[in-house]
């Protein structure tokens, strides 16, 4: 969702609830059943993020300034990128609702996970059953996820609707779904021979709806799919989250896969990213480049309490609306 927005600003954005009311049949008016139109919010925060780096020649030389002003404005949007790759990433993976622990999928949380239990495509499938069924580990009803795409398979006159879903995986995950025998089979059996099969190229690819993408695995010089023991980078409605509690049997290190549907994150933007350079007010031979980005970004999560407490309880108060944490061991 893109709308203007300044620091400090708290943007409500509109949600729209399902009719779910049984309505009424037969010789009856328009008095016998009715169902408000139930207007509800997301409130999401602008925050701020920003850095800085100093030239270390002298700029009295023009051609010293046009290289340092070069050198920070694409060093600077680079780190950017990264920086708000790792909020997202960070915001997706905070206190995930609905978790798929892999090798344990009757486990609510990752407490079990051992070394051995990676990623593997039965995974893949539980986590897709979940998004399908709108149920977690427990069984419990919470918000289906909708899907990203959608197409329609034609069968004999007969259409067949077909739903997407996608799946950021971390590099340990990617690594060992290849090696998942089904995963092999599929990819030796199923798909072109040559180089432009994925065992040949390294692509991952689709299984049972999902697009797996290997997103790489955050680290201090990379953004990607974090682990139980990343730095959390905290920004807008989430400041802190302890990624400790993904982590399994024996603190064993875990990625935080993650299967998302349509509508899973709110965001709202301002202009991108803003790039300044300045001279130093303390030594006119020196000069300073920052950027910065004012915007908003928070994994959609509907909160009745900060809608008048309506839909209280409900499948969708307090649950994540669009991910499902699929949480692997590293294998390390």
């Amino acid at each position: 969702v893109l709308k203007t927005c300044e620091l400090g600003n708290v943007v409500g954005l509109e949600l729209e609830d399902a009719l779910v009311d049984s309505g009424a049949i037969g010789n009856v008016d328009f008095s016998a059943s009715g169902e408000e139109l139930k207007r509800i919010k997301q409130f999401v925060k602008v925050d701020r993020f920003q850095h800085v780096v100093p030239s270390t020649l002298p700029i009295v030389n023009q051609r010293n300034a046009n290289t340092f002003k070069s050198r920070a404005k694409t060093s600077l949007t680079n780190w950017g990128t990264m920086k708000f790759d790792k909020i997202f990433f960070s915001a997706m993976s905070a206190d995930c609702t609905n978790i798929v622990a892999c090798g344990h999928p009757a486990d609510a949380t990752t407490a079990n996970i051992a070394k051995a239990d990676v990623l593997t495509t039965t995974d893949v499938e539980e986590a897709k059953r979940r998004a399908l069924l709108g149920v977690d580990a427990n069984g419990n009803k919470v918000p289906p996820l909708l899907p990203v795409r959608t197409t329609q398979n034609e069968n004999l006159g007969f259409y067949e609707e077909v739903e997407y879903f996608v799946m950021f995986v971390g590099t340990n995950s990617a690594r060992h779904i290849k090696n998942d025998a089904n995963w092999a089979v599929a990819r030796r059996d199923a798909l072109e021979r040559g180089k432009t099969n994925p065992i040949f190229n390294g692509a991952l690819g689709l299984w049972d709806g999902v697009l797996l993408l290997d997103v790489k695995t955050d680290t201090t010089r990379q953004s990607g799919v974090l682990t139980s023991k990343s730095k959390f980078v905290g920004f807008g409605n989430v400041k802190t989250s302890n990624l400790a509690q993904y982590a399994g049997a024996a603190s064993q290190e875990t990625e935080i896969n993650l299967l998302v549907g349509a509508g899973a994150c709110s965001v709202v933007v301002d202009q991108g990213v803003a790039y300044y350079d300045w001279d130093d007010k303390n030594d006119p031979r020196r000069m300073n480049a920052g950027i910065d980005r004012v915007f908003g970004l928070a994994k959609t999560k509907y909160s009745a309490s900060a809608n008048d407490g309506i839909l209280e309880g409900s499948i969708f108060d307090g649950k994540d609306y669009g991910v499902i944490a699929v949480v692997a061991s590293t294998g390390n």
